[in-house]
């Protein structure tokens, strides 16, 4: 895991590509649920939304380490399985040595929170002594490598025994940190790169997005909206940063190549399944940020997540929309560890064994108590909308991801948009407070099969009558049949005529039976997509009679 990395950085990074995205899939629609360092990561030791494991905040009383209860994370349910549990660097907001080694961890080389954010010279608790580095053994090693060579270490410790493994490997970088660099703009904070990686990218221009600076922020909520335009000097800045972040993250792509190459020399690279991930976002001059997250646009809530191992695809990039709480759930899956808690997120491995399958399911964005002085926000991703409710100020965003992908103009309150606008709030409002199943909820749609005028229970002789039912079945903007992975057929909405006027829509269409070329039993997948931007999958096995 990285600190504050961009989705889109992830292309600079050669070994992260070639190594785990080459050798397995990248997803690229991950979206962190609480884009702010702490919350974030308490939702990768437990698999929750940040309502559900309290972390609300990067400090006391509403956040931070002693705000999570440790006893019942990932590492202790490993543990307990027979896992050796094993981490390196960072961990949450307000770690400090004096708190001991948390639950859980076999080993332990945590940073403590007040030493972690200097590359040149750290303070690591390890194994319960709190030292200090660069040491005598390694004169001038930085901190990035000072973690990689740790965590390789590890690997060579555990691969030699029968017991299983977790390597829990919490990279500083790209985070802003010391010491200063004589190139340093004024603001924004930087990181420092690797003497060897220094001014790598000088001279290469920050790509600028339409939403750079932003002219015009009449549509945004005060919080953003009373901004004034970046300076020169401060787009400057920006832009400078955004080239050391690029060049810090040179070491951490150095690092995962000497992960994978341990992995390869102790023979358990096959047997690994590898994460790659950032515990959220960052903003670079977008909608007039100098050099944020926290706030609920793509820049800040998107992440790279890649991953590689038994069951995940070669070469494969994955457009499905996926969140930052589902990655424990995979890891628990892949170890077949039951969870100590309830789980709002799901095992990616079963998405991936299916690349058609769609979950129906949104994602919750929280701003819990205010952090980073943004007021407390929440928020609901699906694959075409972002809405946020802002709570304290009763404002409110909504933005049509299609047509205005760099959510320059919140369509809140368009007549256009008045339907999708009370179906996000109405779900908004489940998802707030969401538990385990409730925040992986689907439409209420249903697929009915006749053939012959009768519904498919046994083996079908006639032409399939395909309709979905469903008390959200008027919300369906469209439905397409798939049989073999070829569409066959796209189903049309007919208005039924009940009494007075006309009734509610129906969903339905025909397929022929000569276009169903199968002999045996086969799968006929219903792909719907809502008008609110969610798309899920509905399955049926069928027979042809002979």
């Amino acid at each position: 895991m990285t600190d504050d990395q961009t989705a889109a950085s992830l292309s600079t990074m050669q070994n992260v590509n070639t190594l785990l995205a080459g050798g397995g899939t990248r997803f690229d629609q991950a979206i962190d649920s609480f884009p702010l360092c702490c919350p974030s990561r308490a939702t990768n030791l437990t698999g929750q939304y940040a309502h559900n494991h309290g972390v609300l905040h990067n400090n006391p009383p509403f956040g931070g380490f002693i705000q999570l209860d440790s006893t019942n994370t990932l590492p202790v349910w490993l543990e307990n399985a027979g896992y050796r549990t094993m981490h390196v660097g960072r961990y949450l907001n307000g770690y400090e040595a004096k708190y001991g080694i948390p639950p859980g961890w076999t080993d332990w080389i945590g940073l403590p929170h007040s030493a972690a954010f200097n590359y040149v010279t750290w303070k690591a608790f390890d194994h319960g002594v709190l030292k200090s580095y660069p040491d005598a053994a390694h004169p001038g090693e930085y901190l990035t490598d000072f973690e990689t060579r740790r965590g390789v270490e590890l690997i060579e410790e555990a691969a030699p025994g029968d017991q299983p493994f977790f390597l829990s490997l919490w990279y500083t970088a790209p985070h802003r940190g010391g010491p200063r660099d004589p190139d340093d703009p004024r603001r924004p904070g930087t990181p420092s790169p690797a003497p060897r990686h220094r001014d790598v990218y000088a001279g290469v221009r920050m790509p600028r997005q339409p939403n750079f600076n932003e002219k015009n922020m009449y549509d945004k909520p005060q919080v953003v909206a009373d901004r004034r335009r970046l300076s020169p000097e401060f787009a400057a800045g920006v832009e400078e940063n955004w080239r050391q972040e690029i060049e810090a993250l040179m070491a951490v792509d150095e690092g995962v190549a000497q992960i994978v190459d341990a992995l390869t020399r102790t023979g358990e690279l096959d047997n690994t399944l590898l994460v790659f991930m950032s515990d959220n976002g960052f903003m670079h001059g977008e909608h007039r940020a100098l050099a944020e997250k926290v706030l609920p646009y793509e820049e800040s809530i998107r992440i790279p997540l890649v991953m590689r191992g038994p069951s995940v695809p070669r070469t494969r990039i994955d457009h499905r929309l996926v969140g930052n709480m589902d990655v424990t759930a995979t890891i628990l899956d892949a170890a077949d560890v039951a969870p100590g808690r309830v789980l709002d997120g799901r095992s990616l491995l079963e998405l991936l064994a299916d690349p058609g399958a769609e979950w129906g399911r949104d994602i919750l964005i929280e701003n819990g108590n205010g952090a980073n002085g943004v007021p407390t926000y929440r928020g609901i991703r699906t694959y075409r909308y972002l809405y946020i409710d802002h709570r304290t100020t009763g404002e409110y965003e909504l933005y049509d991801l299609v047509e205005d992908p760099y959510q320059l103009e919140s369509v809140d309150g368009h007549a256009r948009y008045a339907k999708v606008q009370r179906d996000l709030a109405s779900r908004l409002r489940e998802l707030t407070h969401c538990v385990g199943v409730d925040c992986l909820a689907r439409p209420h749609l249903t697929l009915v099969v006749r053939s012959g005028g009768r519904p498919v229970r046994g083996c079908f002789r006639h032409d399939l009558r395909v309709q979905v039912r469903g008390s959200k079945r008027a919300r369906l903007m469209h439905a397409d049949v798939i049989v073999g992975g070829r569409r066959v057929e796209r189903l049309l909405n007919i208005p039924t005529s009940r009494g007075r006027g006309a009734g509610p829509t129906l969903l339905t269409g025909r397929v022929s039976r000569e276009r169903i070329h199968r002999r045996g039993p086969f799968r006929l997948r219903v792909l719907a997509e809502t008008e609110d931007g969610r798309k899920l999958t509905l399955d049926r096995v069928l027979r042809p009679c002979r």
